[in-house]
């Protein structure tokens, strides 16, 4: 068939199904599903039917901007245990559902999410009707690189460029006519497998959806005018901002908004150790223009190495520029003739004006330039425009195609539609999908169609076949409903304790019976909470926690006494960390009861889950996030607070005996400005890598060093350090890159009151190695005493034992915390 009879036959041959009962039922087993009524049967295929009928969606192309537009379908797949991802498929665009465990939500791995990794990407319709997008493989080979600096596994580049091409094609009636914009496309990348320590995740998940756009910022086409921002940096050397993290973009919010509130369209940061050099805009490169040589920040690992970045110095080359990638001192800006930025989703933007330290500098826009020159060349390669072009055929096609530099577009319609799947496995028969009992029925009629159909159709027949099947998952979903429904909790159990083996708990995950959720509602205010079921919670793929780390967690735990009472310990200052977190990170936050008060009923609701006294305790961890959808870098929408429970025994593998740290010289952990100094899941995916190595070679854990000199303490992976010298313990000063623990601020009380001298300083590494006793402080870790610390391949041994300071200081605060010392500081509170 050609396409447009084998498009009209296809449908023909689907409105005949959904009239057939008989034939559907076929159609139902091949699905592996059950519906209920033959109503829901039409309405879906008659919903397939309209939309194979429309060119485009039903958009105003005319009035698109950069906000989330809801298409038809997502793409995704999983990676196995041993790293590998199983082929893919489409579903219909929608929630998807995640462990609360998951490492994306606690840890930002998402390239890093705990771990989590972006991609964007346009594709756009050509005026011959074709569908293009402009160099997936840089994409893909950029997220795999992101991947390996934040420990995570990733697809091939050719699944990556199956997945996106799948996506679009599924898609395509919300490409924009030409000229009218682009379907952005996000690849995400994100730790989807639970864990409940620092470490990185189990299982990796990979999901490209979609979303028509036009113009990034809200001027349009129109000038930008940049805020040089000289106290909060983007990205530091040792972190992770030469890569896609959604680590990185969290923490700029809060400046956002501010240079925003004062009419700026965007920040222009500057590198974090002197400040006196430009980096990057929030979401794209920047270029300086004076005479006939471009100036742009080199990539050296804390600027991304953007793709319309690369791909403009190619042009310009082309065109005989100068193009220089070196370090850029701020005082240029009042030099250059142009300036303009770079990036998927910003294109090649002029900017008007720059001010810096309150001087507003203006710069050359309009027709004629440097910047529309270079702009109109990249739009008219992206766009299919202006190839046969007499002079600037060549130039154009030299910068596109494989001959010039191995990246091309890719032409969506030239391909051939992957094979037909049913949940995942590739059938290569389609001829046995039907009974052939019924000779000349619509059945057999059916099966010949579809076959001469494969070859043929443009949307693959596996997008139809995969919206029936969700038709069964919302059934089970539905059924599924009813049974939780009764499962509320009763707080009544036969048994006091779950069947646990309580003498060999570690700090895995073990998830107990309930969790609570509380959503924000639209005003800021968050609504009553309630308790459910633990299980997997359901979030919009692209909401602010999965594509830009907008997440803060805490942890607390909740003891058993030997009378059986539960305690918990300090919940109050988690409350108030929690808010002075949402703050920075441009959320709001539950009130200081409403976080007590939830974290007391899911303590109470898993009491059997609270292990006997002096056998562990029940890890509480709260976690606030950006559940609502966006697109663009800005804050979410909607937020959720949820709080869920496992009980556990020692952090550290080697239990309560002392560890050996390892001094880290090259990654660090937070800079001045970032957002070390609060409880956000941004802080912890980057330095899986350093972890990851270390353990490798025998350490328990790191030890960082300040990002500016690299010469002062900050503090372990998850925890606060001291350093013992005679009857002085002195432990780095909170001054916005590390963490104000609470077991930090309790452990200090503890020793002054037992006549310790306490410093709050910036303590240099020699004195490390100088000292007496080292140990480190947390909630996961409790007291923990450190054995050795390795520096510069040299290793230094340290006191421990009964009678060591850590110890006393460690049994005192135990014994507050279980009820064996009388608690005369009002610390514990009890559950009732």
């Amino acid at each position: 068939f050609g396409e447009q009879q084998a498009h009209t036959t296809f449908v023909m041959a689907l409105r005949c199904l959904s009239q057939s009962s008989t034939a559907f039922s076929y159609l139902s087993k091949i699905c592996g599903f059950r519906m209920h009524g033959t109503k829901a049967a039409v309405s879906v295929v008659e919903e397939h039917v309209s939309e194979m009928d429309e060119e485009y969606a039903d958009v105003d192309w005319d009035n698109l901007g950069f906000s989330l537009v809801r298409t038809d379908y997502m793409f995704a797949t999983r990676s196995s245990g041993e790293g590998n991802f199983e082929q893919g498929c489409l579903s219909r665009y929608g929630n998807i559902e995640l462990n609360p465990a998951a490492g994306i939500l606690n840890y930002g791995q998402a390239k890093a999410s705990k771990h989590g990794l972006i991609e964007g990407m346009k594709a756009y319709r050509g005026e011959n009707g074709r569908v293009l997008l402009f160099r997936p493989e840089l994409n893909a080979m950029r997220m795999k690189k992101g991947a390996e600096r934040m420990c995570m596994h990733s697809p091939s580049v050719q699944q990556f460029i199956e997945g996106v091409k799948q996506t679009v094609l599924a898609n395509r009636r919300w490409v924009p006519p030409p000229g009218k914009g682009s379907l952005y496309l996000r690849p995400l990348l994100f730790g989807s497998g639970a864990s409940l320590g620092l470490s990185a995740a189990s299982e990796f998940t990979f999901l490209v959806f979609g979303s028509p756009v036009q113009n990034y910022f809200k001027e349009g086409t129109s000038a930008l005018d940049l805020y040089v921002e000289e106290v909060i940096p983007r990205a530091y050397i040792g972190g992770s901002g030469g890569v896609k993290a959604i680590s990185n973009y969290g923490p700029v919010l809060e400046v956002m908004r501010r240079a925003k509130a004062r009419g700026f369209s965007d920040v222009l940061y500057l590198d974090a150790e002197t400040k006196k050099n430009i980096e990057e805009v929030s979401a794209s490169n920047i270029f300086l223009v004076k005479g006939n040589t471009i100036v742009t920040p080199a990539t050296t690992g804390t600027i991304l190495g953007g793709i319309t970045r690369k791909s403009v110095i190619e042009i310009a080359i082309d065109l005989g520029y100068k193009v220089e990638e070196r370090v850029v001192p701020v005082e240029e800006l009042k030099e250059a003739e142009e300036v303009f930025c770079t990036g998927t989703a910003t294109g090649v933007a002029s900017v008007g004006s720059i001010t810096y330290q309150n001087t507003r500098t203006e710069y050359k826009v309009g027709d004629g330039l440097v910047t529309q020159q270079l702009r109109s060349i990249l739009v008219g390669i992206q766009t299919d425009v202006g190839k046969t072009n007499d002079v600037e055929r060549t130039q154009r096609t030299e910068v596109v195609y494989p001959t010039k530099t191995s990246a091309s577009d890719v032409a969506i319609t030239s391909q051939v539609p992957p094979p037909l799947l049913i949940f995942g496995a590739p059938i290569k028969e389609t001829n046995h999908l039907f009974t052939t009992k019924d000779k000349g029925s619509v059945i057999v009629k059916m099966n010949k169609t579809i076959s001469s159909l494969r070859k043929s159709l443009v949307l693959p027949l596996h997008v139809h076949i995969r919206t029936l099947q969700s038709f069964s998952k919302y059934n089970a979903q539905a059924a599924s409903a009813l049974q939780e429904e009764r499962k509320k909790p009763t707080y009544q159990d036969d048994n006091e304790y779950a069947d646990m083996d309580w003498d060999n708990l570690g700090f895995g995950l073990t998830p107990a019976d309930y969790m609570y959720v509380m959503k924000c509602s639209k005003d800021g205010e968050f609504t009553k909470g309630e308790l459910s079921r633990f299980g997997n919670i359901q979030l919009s793929p692209s909401a602010g926690v999965l594509n830009y780390g907008q997440a803060i967690y805490e942890g607390t735990k909740v003891y058993r006494k030997e009378n059986g009472k539960l305690l918990l310990f300090r919940p109050d200052h988690n409350a108030v960390r929690m808010q002075l977190g949402a703050e920075r990170m441009l959320m709001p936050s539950p009130s200081v009861d409403q976080f007590v008060d939830a974290v007391k009923q899911t303590a109470f609701a898993n009491k059997r889950w609270v292990p006997p006294s002096g056998k562990g305790s029940l890890y509480i961890r709260p976690l606030l996030m950006g559940s609502g959808p966006v697109l663009g870098l800005a804050p979410a929408p909607e937020y959720t607070f949820i709080i869920y429970a496992s009980p556990v025994g020692n952090y550290f593998k080697e239990g309560t005996a002392a560890l050996n740290l390892y001094v880290e010289e090259e990654y660090v952990r937070a800079a001045p400005g970032g957002a070390g100094g609060v409880k956000s899941i941004t802080n912890y995916a980057p330095v899986l890598k350093a972890l990851s190595r270390a353990k490798s070679r025998g350490f328990s854990d790191i030890l960082y060093l300040d990002a500016v000199k690299k010469k002062y303490l900050e503090e372990a992976s998850s925890c606060n350090v001291f350093v013992v010298k005679g009857r002085t313990i002195s432990t780095p000063a909170t001054n916005g890159t590390i963490l104000e623990g609470i077991t930090r601020k309790s452990v200090m009380e503890i020793a002054s009151d037992q006549g310790y001298k306490v410093v709050e300083k910036a303590v240099h590494v020699d004195e490390v190695m100088d000292a007496d006793e080292v140990f480190c402080t947390g909630t996961a870790v409790g007291v923990a005493p450190v054995g050795t610390i390795t520096y510069q391949d040299k290793r230094i041994r340290y006191e421990t034992g009964d009678e060591s300071v850590c110890q006393k200081l460690r049994s005192v605060l135990v014994g507050i915390q279980t009820g064996t010392i009388e608690d005369t500081k009002g610390w514990v509170t009890c559950i009732n």
